[in-house]
Protein backbone atom coordinates (compact mmCIF):
# COMPACT_ATOMS: atom_id res chain seq x y z
CA UNK A 1 0.00 0.00 0.00
CA UNK A 2 1.22 3.63 -0.96
CA UNK A 3 0.98 6.55 1.30
CA UNK A 4 1.89 9.18 -1.73
CA UNK A 5 5.37 9.91 -0.83
CA UNK A 6 8.56 9.43 -2.51
CA UNK A 7 10.75 6.24 -2.75
CA UNK A 8 11.15 4.00 0.47
CA UNK A 9 9.19 6.09 2.78
CA UNK A 10 6.10 5.94 0.43
CA UNK A 11 5.24 2.00 0.91
CA UNK A 12 3.17 2.17 4.51
CA UNK A 13 2.21 -1.36 4.08
CA UNK A 14 3.58 -4.62 2.62
CA UNK A 15 1.15 -7.95 3.01
CA UNK A 16 3.07 -11.12 3.27
CA UNK A 17 5.27 -13.29 0.63
CA UNK A 18 2.90 -15.26 -1.59
CA UNK A 19 4.25 -18.28 0.07
CA UNK A 20 2.84 -17.07 3.07
CA UNK A 21 -0.59 -15.93 1.88
CA UNK A 22 -0.82 -20.09 0.71
CA UNK A 23 -0.39 -20.69 3.96
CA UNK A 24 -2.57 -17.72 5.66
CA UNK A 25 -6.04 -18.13 3.55
CA UNK A 26 -6.99 -22.10 5.01
CA UNK A 27 -6.45 -20.57 8.63
CA UNK A 28 -8.71 -17.83 7.65
CA UNK A 29 -11.23 -20.12 6.64
CA UNK A 30 -11.57 -22.16 9.44
CA UNK A 31 -12.53 -19.07 11.19
CA UNK A 32 -15.59 -19.45 9.90
CA UNK A 33 -16.75 -22.71 11.13
CA UNK A 34 -15.14 -22.59 14.56
CA UNK A 35 -17.43 -21.84 17.58
CA UNK A 36 -16.29 -17.80 17.72
CA UNK A 37 -19.42 -15.55 18.14
CA UNK A 38 -20.26 -14.33 14.22
CA UNK A 39 -19.89 -10.55 14.49
CA UNK A 40 -16.05 -11.53 16.30
CA UNK A 41 -15.75 -13.65 13.36
CA UNK A 42 -16.88 -11.52 11.03
CA UNK A 43 -14.33 -9.13 12.10
CA UNK A 44 -11.05 -11.22 12.26
CA UNK A 45 -12.13 -12.73 8.92
CA UNK A 46 -12.51 -8.99 6.93
CA UNK A 47 -9.74 -7.50 8.24
CA UNK A 48 -7.29 -10.65 8.02
CA UNK A 49 -8.11 -10.60 4.53
CA UNK A 50 -7.25 -7.29 4.14
CA UNK A 51 -3.53 -7.99 5.91
CA UNK A 52 -3.27 -11.06 3.78
CA UNK A 53 -3.77 -8.39 0.58
CA UNK A 54 -3.96 -11.51 -2.22
CA UNK A 55 -4.98 -10.01 -4.73
CA UNK A 56 -3.28 -6.49 -6.89
CA UNK A 57 -7.11 -4.20 -6.53
CA UNK A 58 -10.10 -4.87 -4.76
CA UNK A 59 -9.37 -6.64 -1.21
CA UNK A 60 -11.33 -3.98 0.42
CA UNK A 61 -14.13 -4.05 -1.41
CA UNK A 62 -14.00 -8.11 -0.86
CA UNK A 63 -12.92 -7.68 2.81
CA UNK A 64 -16.58 -5.94 3.78
CA UNK A 65 -18.63 -8.92 1.63
CA UNK A 66 -16.58 -11.21 3.72
CA UNK A 67 -18.15 -9.47 6.83
CA UNK A 68 -21.81 -9.45 5.49
CA UNK A 69 -21.14 -13.10 4.17
CA UNK A 70 -19.98 -14.21 7.62
CA UNK A 71 -22.96 -13.09 9.37
CA UNK A 72 -25.15 -14.88 6.54
CA UNK A 73 -23.58 -17.62 6.79
CA UNK A 74 -24.06 -17.89 11.05
CA UNK A 75 -27.57 -18.32 10.61
CA UNK A 76 -27.69 -15.25 13.03
CA UNK A 77 -29.60 -12.71 10.25
CA UNK A 78 -32.32 -14.62 9.54
CA UNK A 79 -35.69 -13.48 10.22
CA UNK A 80 -39.06 -15.35 10.29
CA UNK A 81 -40.99 -13.23 7.31
CA UNK A 82 -37.96 -11.67 5.50
CA UNK A 83 -35.34 -14.88 5.44
CA UNK A 84 -31.80 -13.30 5.73
CA UNK A 85 -31.48 -9.92 6.37
CA UNK A 86 -28.18 -7.67 5.27
CA UNK A 87 -26.92 -6.15 8.06
CA UNK A 88 -25.27 -2.34 6.08
CA UNK A 89 -22.29 -2.55 7.92
CA UNK A 90 -20.23 -1.29 5.33
CA UNK A 91 -21.94 1.81 5.50
CA UNK A 92 -21.22 2.63 8.52
CA UNK A 93 -17.34 1.92 7.88
CA UNK A 94 -17.33 3.66 5.05
CA UNK A 95 -18.44 6.75 6.84
CA UNK A 96 -16.21 6.18 9.40
CA UNK A 97 -12.64 5.97 7.18
CA UNK A 98 -9.94 7.53 9.58
CA UNK A 99 -10.88 5.31 12.29
CA UNK A 100 -10.98 2.62 10.08
CA UNK A 101 -7.86 3.19 8.69
CA UNK A 102 -6.45 3.78 12.25
CA UNK A 103 -7.44 0.27 13.49
CA UNK A 104 -5.30 -1.41 10.16
CA UNK A 105 -2.53 0.71 11.47
CA UNK A 106 -1.86 -1.04 14.39
CA UNK A 107 -0.75 -4.19 12.45
CA UNK A 108 0.08 -2.95 9.60
CA UNK A 109 2.92 -0.24 10.81
CA UNK A 110 4.56 -2.92 12.91
CA UNK A 111 4.34 -5.22 9.71
CA UNK A 112 6.03 -2.25 7.25
CA UNK A 113 9.01 -2.45 10.02
CA UNK A 114 9.29 -6.08 8.89
CA UNK A 115 10.89 -5.06 5.58
CA UNK A 116 13.96 -3.31 4.34
CA UNK A 117 12.78 -1.44 1.39
CA UNK A 118 14.85 -0.12 -1.37
CA UNK A 119 14.03 2.25 -4.08
CA UNK A 120 15.40 1.44 -7.24
CA UNK A 121 14.12 3.72 -9.54
CA UNK A 122 10.36 5.05 -10.80
CA UNK A 123 8.13 2.25 -9.39
CA UNK A 124 10.52 -0.03 -8.70
CA UNK A 125 11.76 -1.80 -5.32
CA UNK A 126 13.81 -3.95 -3.84
CA UNK A 127 12.22 -5.55 -0.79
CA UNK A 128 13.70 -8.17 1.79
CA UNK A 129 11.68 -9.43 5.36
CA UNK A 130 13.82 -9.35 7.67
CA UNK A 131 12.96 -12.88 10.13
CA UNK A 132 10.36 -15.31 10.17
CA UNK A 133 7.48 -12.96 9.16
CA UNK A 134 5.65 -14.57 12.14
CA UNK A 135 3.42 -11.12 13.00
CA UNK A 136 1.40 -12.46 9.42
CA UNK A 137 0.34 -15.34 10.92
CA UNK A 138 -0.15 -14.33 14.43
CA UNK A 139 -2.00 -10.90 15.10
CA UNK A 140 -3.84 -9.04 17.57
CA UNK A 141 -7.49 -8.64 16.47
CA UNK A 142 -8.74 -6.92 19.31
CA UNK A 143 -8.92 -3.50 17.72
CA UNK A 144 -10.13 -4.71 14.61
CA UNK A 145 -12.83 -6.51 16.23
CA UNK A 146 -13.93 -4.09 18.76
CA UNK A 147 -14.28 -1.50 15.54
CA UNK A 148 -16.42 -3.96 13.77
CA UNK A 149 -18.60 -4.26 17.00
CA UNK A 150 -18.69 -0.06 17.04
CA UNK A 151 -20.05 -0.56 13.68
CA UNK A 152 -22.22 -3.12 13.53
CA UNK A 153 -24.53 -1.45 16.55
CA UNK A 154 -24.35 2.09 14.41
CA UNK A 155 -25.67 0.16 11.39
CA UNK A 156 -28.29 -1.14 13.83
CA UNK A 157 -29.13 2.12 15.19
CA UNK A 158 -28.75 4.30 12.57
CA UNK A 159 -28.41 2.74 8.66
CA UNK A 160 -30.74 -0.32 9.37
CA UNK A 161 -33.69 1.79 10.18
CA UNK A 162 -32.76 4.50 7.47
CA UNK A 163 -33.73 1.79 5.33
CA UNK A 164 -36.68 0.96 6.43
CA UNK A 165 -37.84 4.65 6.56
CA UNK A 166 -37.09 4.39 3.59
CA UNK A 167 -38.82 1.48 2.01
CA UNK A 168 -42.03 2.68 4.50
CA UNK A 169 -42.04 5.94 2.12
CA UNK A 170 -41.57 4.22 -1.08
CA UNK A 171 -44.48 1.83 -0.67
CA UNK A 172 -46.71 5.29 1.05
CA UNK A 173 -45.62 7.42 -2.26
CA UNK A 174 -46.18 4.11 -4.86
CA UNK A 175 -49.45 3.24 -3.42
CA UNK A 176 -50.49 7.41 -3.96
CA UNK A 177 -49.76 7.19 -7.69
CA UNK A 178 -50.70 3.63 -8.66
CA UNK A 179 -54.14 4.43 -7.06
CA UNK A 180 -54.81 7.68 -9.37
CA UNK A 181 -52.54 7.05 -12.54
CA UNK A 182 -52.17 3.75 -14.88
CA UNK A 183 -48.17 3.29 -14.86
CA UNK A 184 -46.31 0.56 -15.65
CA UNK A 185 -44.92 -0.82 -12.63
CA UNK A 186 -41.27 -0.88 -13.56
CA UNK A 187 -41.19 2.77 -14.38
CA UNK A 188 -42.96 4.03 -11.29
CA UNK A 189 -40.85 2.13 -9.18
CA UNK A 190 -38.04 3.73 -11.17
CA UNK A 191 -39.36 6.84 -10.92
CA UNK A 192 -40.23 6.86 -6.97
CA UNK A 193 -36.63 5.49 -6.07
CA UNK A 194 -35.08 8.92 -8.38
CA UNK A 195 -37.04 10.91 -6.21
CA UNK A 196 -36.44 9.54 -2.76
CA UNK A 197 -32.22 9.67 -3.74
CA UNK A 198 -32.79 13.50 -5.47
CA UNK A 199 -34.38 14.81 -2.24
CA UNK A 200 -38.07 14.45 -3.79
CA UNK A 201 -37.34 16.10 -6.98
CA UNK A 202 -38.05 13.92 -10.56
CA UNK A 203 -34.44 15.23 -12.72
CA UNK A 204 -35.27 16.89 -15.46
CA UNK A 205 -33.29 14.09 -17.06
CA UNK A 206 -36.18 11.60 -15.43
CA UNK A 207 -38.80 13.40 -17.31
CA UNK A 208 -37.25 13.40 -20.77
CA UNK A 209 -36.43 9.83 -20.51
CA UNK A 210 -39.71 8.52 -19.78
CA UNK A 211 -41.92 11.82 -21.86
CA UNK A 212 -43.10 9.03 -23.99
CA UNK A 213 -44.50 6.60 -21.54
CA UNK A 214 -45.38 8.78 -18.18
CA UNK A 215 -47.75 10.92 -18.44
CA UNK A 216 -46.48 14.49 -16.75
CA UNK A 217 -48.33 14.85 -14.00
CA UNK A 218 -47.31 11.55 -12.86
CA UNK A 219 -44.28 13.40 -12.13
CA UNK A 220 -45.75 15.82 -10.20
CA UNK A 221 -48.12 13.14 -8.57
CA UNK A 222 -44.64 11.54 -6.90
CA UNK A 223 -42.78 14.75 -5.93
CA UNK A 224 -46.86 15.75 -3.52
CA UNK A 225 -46.14 12.39 -2.51
CA UNK A 226 -43.05 12.50 -1.60
CA UNK A 227 -44.17 15.63 0.65
CA UNK A 228 -46.85 14.61 1.83
CA UNK A 229 -45.04 11.69 3.39
CA UNK A 230 -41.82 13.57 4.72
Amino acid sequence: MHNGLRGASGIAYLPPPPEFVEDIMPHMADTLHKNVDPLVAAGIVSVAFVYAHPFMDGNGRLSRFLFHRTLAQSGQMETPTAGKMLLPVSVAMKRHESEYLRALQNFSTPARNLWDVRWIDQEQFDFKLNGSGTPYRYWDATDAVRFSLQMTKEALREDLQAEVNTLVRYDAIYRKVDAVYDVRNSDLSLLIRSCLQNSGTVSKNRRKQFSATVPEPVFDAIEQAWTETN
